[in-house]
Protein backbone atom coordinates (compact mmCIF):
# COMPACT_ATOMS: atom_id res chain seq x y z
CA UNK A 1 0.00 0.00 0.00
CA UNK A 2 1.49 3.19 -0.98
CA UNK A 3 1.77 6.21 1.19
CA UNK A 4 0.18 9.58 1.12
CA UNK A 5 2.25 11.36 3.13
CA UNK A 6 3.85 14.37 0.83
CA UNK A 7 7.53 15.10 1.52
CA UNK A 8 8.69 17.81 3.45
CA UNK A 9 10.62 19.18 1.36
CA UNK A 10 8.07 19.44 -1.34
CA UNK A 11 5.49 21.51 1.26
CA UNK A 12 8.73 24.07 1.71
CA UNK A 13 9.26 24.67 -1.68
CA UNK A 14 4.83 25.21 -2.20
CA UNK A 15 5.07 27.53 1.03
CA UNK A 16 8.02 29.47 -0.47
CA UNK A 17 6.55 30.08 -3.87
CA UNK A 18 3.34 31.14 -2.64
CA UNK A 19 4.97 33.91 -0.67
CA UNK A 20 6.49 35.39 -3.42
CA UNK A 21 3.66 35.23 -5.81
CA UNK A 22 1.16 37.11 -2.43
CA UNK A 23 4.69 39.72 -2.34
CA UNK A 24 4.70 40.31 -6.13
CA UNK A 25 1.04 41.02 -5.93
CA UNK A 26 0.86 43.22 -3.37
CA UNK A 27 4.50 45.14 -5.36
CA UNK A 28 2.49 45.39 -8.49
CA UNK A 29 -0.93 46.82 -6.10
CA UNK A 30 0.76 49.30 -4.25
CA UNK A 31 2.80 50.63 -7.75
CA UNK A 32 -0.68 50.93 -9.44
CA UNK A 33 -2.34 52.58 -6.40
CA UNK A 34 0.87 55.39 -6.33
CA UNK A 35 1.12 55.42 -10.32
CA UNK A 36 -2.88 56.26 -9.98
CA UNK A 37 -2.36 58.75 -7.20
CA UNK A 38 0.23 60.34 -9.26
CA UNK A 39 -1.86 60.68 -11.97
CA UNK A 40 -4.84 61.61 -9.80
CA UNK A 41 -3.51 64.87 -8.19
CA UNK A 42 -2.40 66.36 -11.37
CA UNK A 43 -5.68 66.09 -12.70
CA UNK A 44 -7.09 67.22 -9.56
CA UNK A 45 -4.56 70.66 -9.48
CA UNK A 46 -5.53 70.95 -14.00
CA UNK A 47 -9.16 70.71 -12.40
CA UNK A 48 -8.69 73.64 -10.36
CA UNK A 49 -6.09 75.50 -11.36
CA UNK A 50 -7.19 79.54 -12.29
CA UNK A 51 -6.98 78.94 -16.02
CA UNK A 52 -10.42 76.44 -15.24
CA UNK A 53 -11.97 78.94 -13.62
CA UNK A 54 -15.16 81.03 -15.31
CA UNK A 55 -13.30 85.18 -15.92
CA UNK A 56 -14.88 87.61 -14.25
CA UNK A 57 -14.33 91.18 -15.91
CA UNK A 58 -15.20 94.42 -13.44
CA UNK A 59 -15.89 97.44 -14.88
CA UNK A 60 -16.72 101.14 -12.88
CA UNK A 61 -16.01 103.68 -10.47
CA UNK A 62 -15.34 104.04 -7.19
CA UNK A 63 -18.33 102.11 -5.75
CA UNK A 64 -16.95 99.47 -7.69
CA UNK A 65 -13.69 99.93 -6.83
CA UNK A 66 -14.11 100.29 -3.47
CA UNK A 67 -11.55 102.91 -2.00
CA UNK A 68 -10.37 102.09 1.70
CA UNK A 69 -9.49 106.30 1.91
CA UNK A 70 -8.77 109.21 -0.02
CA UNK A 71 -5.43 108.23 -0.93
CA UNK A 72 -4.88 105.97 -3.98
CA UNK A 73 -2.89 103.34 -4.89
CA UNK A 74 0.03 102.95 -7.20
CA UNK A 75 -2.71 101.99 -9.65
CA UNK A 76 -4.67 105.64 -9.08
CA UNK A 77 -7.35 103.78 -9.01
CA UNK A 78 -8.31 103.17 -5.41
CA UNK A 79 -8.96 99.23 -5.69
CA UNK A 80 -9.17 97.44 -2.48
CA UNK A 81 -8.63 93.98 -2.22
CA UNK A 82 -12.13 93.48 -0.06
CA UNK A 83 -13.95 95.60 -2.81
CA UNK A 84 -17.33 93.92 -3.86
CA UNK A 85 -16.02 92.38 -7.02
CA UNK A 86 -13.23 90.44 -5.11
CA UNK A 87 -15.96 89.64 -2.58
CA UNK A 88 -18.37 88.16 -5.51
CA UNK A 89 -15.07 85.93 -7.40
CA UNK A 90 -13.78 84.67 -4.18
CA UNK A 91 -17.78 83.24 -3.20
CA UNK A 92 -17.78 81.88 -6.89
CA UNK A 93 -15.06 80.93 -7.34
CA UNK A 94 -14.06 83.14 -10.39
CA UNK A 95 -10.78 84.42 -11.85
CA UNK A 96 -11.20 88.22 -10.99
CA UNK A 97 -9.83 91.15 -13.47
CA UNK A 98 -10.61 93.82 -11.88
CA UNK A 99 -10.11 97.33 -14.11
CA UNK A 100 -12.42 99.12 -11.84
CA UNK A 101 -11.69 102.70 -10.90
CA UNK A 102 -12.51 105.49 -8.96
CA UNK A 103 -12.90 108.49 -10.55
CA UNK A 104 -14.12 107.17 -13.65
CA UNK A 105 -17.00 108.34 -16.21
CA UNK A 106 -18.74 105.99 -18.89
CA UNK A 107 -16.36 107.24 -20.84
CA UNK A 108 -13.36 106.11 -19.51
CA UNK A 109 -15.01 102.61 -19.72
CA UNK A 110 -15.17 103.01 -23.26
CA UNK A 111 -12.21 104.77 -23.95
CA UNK A 112 -8.46 105.18 -22.46
CA UNK A 113 -8.61 107.58 -19.56
CA UNK A 114 -6.19 110.70 -20.22
CA UNK A 115 -6.42 111.46 -16.61
CA UNK A 116 -4.95 108.37 -15.00
CA UNK A 117 -2.84 106.95 -18.76
CA UNK A 118 -5.55 103.53 -18.52
CA UNK A 119 -6.67 101.69 -21.14
CA UNK A 120 -10.18 101.56 -22.17
CA UNK A 121 -11.16 99.12 -19.38
CA UNK A 122 -13.48 97.56 -22.16
CA UNK A 123 -9.98 96.47 -23.64
CA UNK A 124 -9.67 93.80 -20.38
CA UNK A 125 -13.05 92.05 -21.82
CA UNK A 126 -11.54 89.04 -24.16
CA UNK A 127 -13.15 86.33 -26.10
CA UNK A 128 -12.60 83.75 -23.33
CA UNK A 129 -14.99 86.29 -20.49
CA UNK A 130 -17.47 84.71 -19.21
CA UNK A 131 -19.19 87.45 -16.52
CA UNK A 132 -19.00 91.22 -16.64
CA UNK A 133 -20.43 93.69 -13.78
CA UNK A 134 -20.71 97.24 -14.62
CA UNK A 135 -21.67 99.99 -12.10
CA UNK A 136 -21.10 103.55 -13.68
CA UNK A 137 -23.03 107.33 -14.25
CA UNK A 138 -22.18 108.61 -10.82
CA UNK A 139 -18.90 110.43 -12.07
CA UNK A 140 -21.01 111.39 -15.39
CA UNK A 141 -23.74 113.47 -13.81
CA UNK A 142 -21.45 114.71 -10.71
CA UNK A 143 -23.73 112.49 -7.67
CA UNK A 144 -20.76 112.00 -5.14
CA UNK A 145 -18.47 114.64 -5.84
CA UNK A 146 -21.78 117.16 -5.78
CA UNK A 147 -22.50 116.17 -2.18
CA UNK A 148 -18.73 116.37 -1.17
CA UNK A 149 -18.63 120.18 -1.77
CA UNK A 150 -22.20 120.91 -0.54
CA UNK A 151 -21.33 119.11 2.51
CA UNK A 152 -18.17 120.86 3.09
CA UNK A 153 -19.59 124.35 2.20
CA UNK A 154 -22.06 123.55 5.18
CA UNK A 155 -19.82 122.46 7.45
CA UNK A 156 -17.88 125.52 7.06
CA UNK A 157 -20.65 127.65 7.83
CA UNK A 158 -20.92 126.34 11.26
CA UNK A 159 -17.00 127.28 11.60
CA UNK A 160 -16.33 123.50 11.21
CA UNK A 161 -13.06 122.98 8.25
CA UNK A 162 -12.30 119.27 7.92
CA UNK A 163 -9.34 118.13 6.30
CA UNK A 164 -9.42 117.60 2.15
CA UNK A 165 -12.55 120.23 2.37
CA UNK A 166 -12.34 123.38 0.40
CA UNK A 167 -14.90 125.40 1.13
CA UNK A 168 -14.29 127.90 -1.71
CA UNK A 169 -15.64 125.28 -3.88
CA UNK A 170 -18.78 125.90 -5.60
CA UNK A 171 -21.34 122.71 -6.38
CA UNK A 172 -22.10 121.59 -9.76
CA UNK A 173 -25.51 122.64 -11.32
CA UNK A 174 -27.98 119.58 -10.68
CA UNK A 175 -27.98 117.02 -13.57
CA UNK A 176 -30.69 117.57 -15.91
CA UNK A 177 -32.58 114.97 -17.84
CA UNK A 178 -30.53 114.54 -20.91
CA UNK A 179 -27.18 114.10 -18.93
CA UNK A 180 -29.04 110.67 -17.54
CA UNK A 181 -30.35 109.72 -21.39
CA UNK A 182 -26.97 109.72 -22.09
CA UNK A 183 -25.53 107.52 -19.26
CA UNK A 184 -28.48 105.33 -20.38
CA UNK A 185 -26.84 105.58 -24.23
CA UNK A 186 -23.65 104.83 -23.44
CA UNK A 187 -24.44 102.49 -20.83
CA UNK A 188 -26.43 100.35 -23.64
CA UNK A 189 -22.92 100.68 -25.80
CA UNK A 190 -21.07 99.48 -23.52
CA UNK A 191 -23.23 95.57 -23.92
CA UNK A 192 -22.74 96.31 -27.33
CA UNK A 193 -18.66 96.01 -26.73
CA UNK A 194 -18.90 93.40 -24.68
CA UNK A 195 -21.03 90.97 -26.85
CA UNK A 196 -18.50 92.21 -29.54
CA UNK A 197 -15.67 90.85 -27.50
CA UNK A 198 -17.41 88.03 -25.43
CA UNK A 199 -20.50 86.85 -27.10
CA UNK A 200 -21.31 84.35 -24.53
CA UNK A 201 -20.87 86.65 -21.63
CA UNK A 202 -23.11 87.26 -19.17
CA UNK A 203 -23.57 91.39 -18.40
CA UNK A 204 -24.40 92.37 -14.81
CA UNK A 205 -25.45 95.61 -14.54
CA UNK A 206 -24.80 97.20 -10.52
CA UNK A 207 -26.69 100.23 -9.28
CA UNK A 208 -25.71 102.61 -6.44
CA UNK A 209 -26.41 102.41 -2.96
CA UNK A 210 -27.75 105.40 -2.31
CA UNK A 211 -26.57 107.89 0.43
CA UNK A 212 -30.27 109.52 1.27
CA UNK A 213 -33.89 108.65 0.48
CA UNK A 214 -36.16 111.65 -0.18
CA UNK A 215 -37.75 110.61 3.43
CA UNK A 216 -34.30 111.21 5.18
CA UNK A 217 -33.88 113.98 7.75
CA UNK A 218 -30.52 115.35 8.19
CA UNK A 219 -27.77 113.49 10.92
CA UNK A 220 -24.52 114.44 12.37
CA UNK A 221 -22.66 112.54 9.02
CA UNK A 222 -25.03 114.09 6.65
CA UNK A 223 -24.59 117.96 6.97
CA UNK A 224 -27.00 118.38 4.15
CA UNK A 225 -29.43 120.72 3.70
CA UNK A 226 -33.29 118.99 3.44
CA UNK A 227 -33.71 120.64 -0.15
CA UNK A 228 -29.94 119.34 -0.89
CA UNK A 229 -31.19 115.78 0.75
CA UNK A 230 -34.03 115.49 -1.57
CA UNK A 231 -32.50 116.92 -4.95
CA UNK A 232 -29.96 113.97 -3.65
CA UNK A 233 -32.15 111.67 -3.58
CA UNK A 234 -34.00 112.42 -6.88
CA UNK A 235 -30.11 112.42 -8.36
CA UNK A 236 -29.71 108.57 -6.98
CA UNK A 237 -32.86 107.82 -8.38
CA UNK A 238 -32.72 109.14 -11.64
CA UNK A 239 -29.73 107.20 -12.47
CA UNK A 240 -30.90 104.00 -10.91
CA UNK A 241 -33.70 104.39 -13.75
CA UNK A 242 -31.19 104.80 -16.32
CA UNK A 243 -29.25 101.91 -15.53
CA UNK A 244 -32.87 99.89 -15.30
CA UNK A 245 -33.39 101.37 -18.94
CA UNK A 246 -30.35 100.39 -19.94
CA UNK A 247 -30.26 96.74 -18.84
CA UNK A 248 -33.80 96.38 -19.86
CA UNK A 249 -32.78 97.29 -23.12
CA UNK A 250 -29.66 95.22 -24.20
CA UNK A 251 -31.33 91.77 -22.15
CA UNK A 252 -28.61 92.27 -19.19
CA UNK A 253 -29.19 91.17 -15.86
CA UNK A 254 -29.37 93.77 -13.22
CA UNK A 255 -28.52 93.81 -9.41
CA UNK A 256 -30.27 97.10 -7.54
CA UNK A 257 -28.37 98.11 -4.40
CA UNK A 258 -30.44 100.93 -5.14
CA UNK A 259 -33.56 99.66 -4.06
CA UNK A 260 -31.99 97.56 -0.97
CA UNK A 261 -29.91 99.94 0.22
CA UNK A 262 -32.82 102.62 1.13
CA UNK A 263 -32.80 100.60 4.50
CA UNK A 264 -28.62 101.42 5.05
CA UNK A 265 -28.67 105.13 4.00
CA UNK A 266 -25.93 107.03 5.80
CA UNK A 267 -27.81 108.37 8.59
CA UNK A 268 -29.52 104.67 9.36
CA UNK A 269 -28.39 102.12 11.96
CA UNK A 270 -26.68 99.98 9.57
CA UNK A 271 -25.42 102.40 6.95
CA UNK A 272 -23.63 101.06 3.29
CA UNK A 273 -21.72 104.61 3.06
CA UNK A 274 -19.61 106.66 5.19
CA UNK A 275 -20.64 109.72 6.36
CA UNK A 276 -19.32 113.29 5.82
CA UNK A 277 -16.61 113.68 6.56
CA UNK A 278 -15.42 110.36 5.59
CA UNK A 279 -12.12 108.40 4.52
CA UNK A 280 -13.29 108.73 1.06
CA UNK A 281 -16.93 110.43 2.17
CA UNK A 282 -20.05 108.83 0.91
CA UNK A 283 -18.52 105.71 -0.01
CA UNK A 284 -18.67 102.48 0.91
CA UNK A 285 -18.44 101.10 4.36
CA UNK A 286 -17.42 97.65 5.14
CA UNK A 287 -20.92 96.70 5.41
CA UNK A 288 -21.91 98.19 2.27
CA UNK A 289 -19.23 96.22 -0.24
CA UNK A 290 -20.42 92.67 1.72
CA UNK A 291 -24.47 93.94 1.28
CA UNK A 292 -23.60 94.98 -2.37
CA UNK A 293 -21.68 91.42 -2.74
CA UNK A 294 -24.62 89.50 -1.69
CA UNK A 295 -26.97 91.09 -3.94
CA UNK A 296 -24.69 90.31 -6.70
CA UNK A 297 -24.16 86.38 -6.05
CA UNK A 298 -27.73 85.88 -5.25
CA UNK A 299 -28.01 86.69 -8.58
CA UNK A 300 -25.40 84.91 -10.11
CA UNK A 301 -26.30 81.28 -8.36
Amino acid sequence: MSSSRIPLSRVLIVVITMAIVAGLGVAIATARDAGGAAVAEPLMAAKNSPADKPRYVAMGSSFASGPESNKRGPNNCGRSQDNYPNRVADALGYRLVDVTCAGSTTSEILGPSKRYHKPAQIDAVTSDTDVVTITTGGNDVGYIGRLGVQSCVNLAMTGKRPLRCNANRVPSPAPVTESFVSVERRMEKMVRAVKARAPKAKVVFVDYPPVVSVADVACPKLPLAPWEIVEAGLVADSLAAATAKAAHATGSALVQPSQAGKAHTVCSADPWLQGFPGAPPYHPTESGKDGVADLVINAMR
